[in-house]
């Protein structure tokens, strides 16, 4: 069956995406092989080939559902709870994509609030994940690790229904896995695009490549202090200027690993910053002139579930991995060979797997022949293949009943939290007319 699917994207689909971005668009390219797509994103002007667009963010609630009532399907990462409660009256299938597992990473990224702060919140984003649990007909995530955490989540709160037990006793058509993917396309040969922009990074210098942000759950400062032990090479990190980064509240990590380069004496010398964002077409660029791509985490239970997208980066440019033990891909990297794993914060280890790749020419054209022969298992086309074949059987599958007490408690604790920020920022009387076009809202469509 050919069904016609509504992509949501929270972010802006633009020249500069970040992860959330990126997944929406390549999820709703590998749907649009088999099924008539929309994709929805703020600020739209147009779609990859062989979709619509519609300009439209998770705020424009009105658009939003006035499109999905023209759609058998929407796929859309986590959405807010009266947008989830509106799309799930109507007779359309949700999907709800929970790649990243918020109510771990949530732990690291309240940590600077004040105690009171990160209880609410954590209570905010732990309703918030549960009612996607219940009320999408499908929950994707990135890793079987994910899986269990979703599964698990759902068991302890009454969501697995003996009917859709008994129909599947794997519970694949209620979770499962799609994880982040690569380009089919390969990544382009190296350009000096890395030296144009660090003129410090001589011909024959190697270069080890931090993909991605700097994030609090991470740990940038074991492979810059790394870098004393490493003679003629150069840690660049590729982009601390997230699109949107001031709205996460990570904007912070950037500035105290520059600290710590300074500090080492490295700023600038063997560790450099993109203050900027590479645009995703451009990334390619980046990856193919490394001889490492590193990522480090701390020991926290935030590595357990996390699916570190950017060494799938390194692994599409052929670029063999230094990484910390912990997370889906870190394993992965070990369990296969395509680099190095190490234990999370151990500086001299970290130094000591970068100066074996590199040093060793053998051991390092053999990572990336075990790179070559797994790459083809990766593309978006392969990892997205259990989303495809769903959306193209929905008519199999009877629709999950949401669970409308755990819906409404969400968008309780959503509608307290906005009307404390409300008060807090424009005043009561500002606070009193908002509740007052909600309480019109909602007469409306009673």
């Amino acid at each position: 069956m050919r069904a016609k699917a509504l992509v949501l994207s929270s972010e802006p689909v633009a020249e500069r995406m970040a992860g959330p971005a990126i997944r929406a668009v390549e999820l709703a390219t590998a749907l649009a092989a088999e099924h008539d797509v929309t994709l929805a994103a703020p600020g739209a002007r147009s779609s990859p080939d062989g979709m619509s667009h519609l300009d439209a963010g998770f705020a424009d609630y009105e658009v939003l559902v006035a499109a999905a009532r023209e759609h058998d399907v929407v796929v859309a990462q986590e959405l807010p709870p009266s947008l989830l409660g509106r799309l799930a009256a109507l007779p359309v299938r949700l999907v709800l994509d929970l790649y990243n597992p918020v109510v771990v990473e949530v732990l690291e990224a309240v940590a600077a609030k004040p105690d009171r702060a990160q209880r609410r919140i954590q209570g905010l984003i732990a309703n918030r994940a549960l009612a996607q649990c219940a009320v999408a007909d499908l929950v994707v995530c990135a890793s079987e690790r994910q899986r269990d955490l979703w599964l698990g989540g759902m068991a302890l709160a009454g969501l697995i229904e003996l009917d859709a037990y008994r129909r599947d006793p794997s519970l694949r058509s209620l979770v499962d896995v799609v994880p982040f993917g690569i380009p089919a396309q390969p990544a382009p040969d190296p350009s000096g695009v890395i030296r144009a922009a660090f003129p410090a990074i001589g011909q024959s210098d190697r270069i080890l490549l931090w993909a991605g942000g700097i994030w609090g759950w991470l740990d940038a400062a074991t492979p810059i202090r790394a870098m004393a032990q490493l003679d003629g090479v150069h840690l660049v990190f590729m982009g601390v200027g997230r699109p949107g980064l001031e709205e996460t509240g990570q904007a912070v990590f950037a500035t105290r690993a520059r600290e710590i380069a300074r500090a080492e004496g490295l700023d600038g010398e063997r560790v450099h910053f993109n203050d900027g964002w590479v645009p995703y077409a451009e990334r390619g660029a980046w990856l193919a002139e490394a001889d490492l791509g590193v990522s480090a985490h701390l020991d926290h239970l935030e590595a357990r579930f996390s699916f570190r997208t950017r060494i799938l980066d390194y692994l599409w440019a052929g670029v063999p991995v230094v990484t910390s033990k912990g997370d889906a891909l870190g394993d992965l990297v070990e369990a296969r060979g395509l680099g190095r794993a190490v234990e999370p914060g151990d500086v001299d280890g970290f130094a000591a797997a970068c100066r074996s790749l590199l040093g060793d020419r053998q051991e390092h054209d053999a990572a990336r022949a075990r790179i070559d022969e797994l790459r083809p298992t990766l593309v978006w086309s392969e990892v997205a293949r259990p989303l495809v074949a769903w959306c193209g059987r929905i008519h199999e599958l009877p629709p999950r009943r949401p669970r409308r007490d755990i819906l409404r408690r969400a968008a309780r604790a959503q509608y307290r939290r906005a009307l404390a920020e409300t008060i807090q920022r424009d005043g009561i009387q500002a606070a009193a007319r908002r509740v007052g076009r909600r309480v019109r809202r909602w007469a409306r469509r009673g």
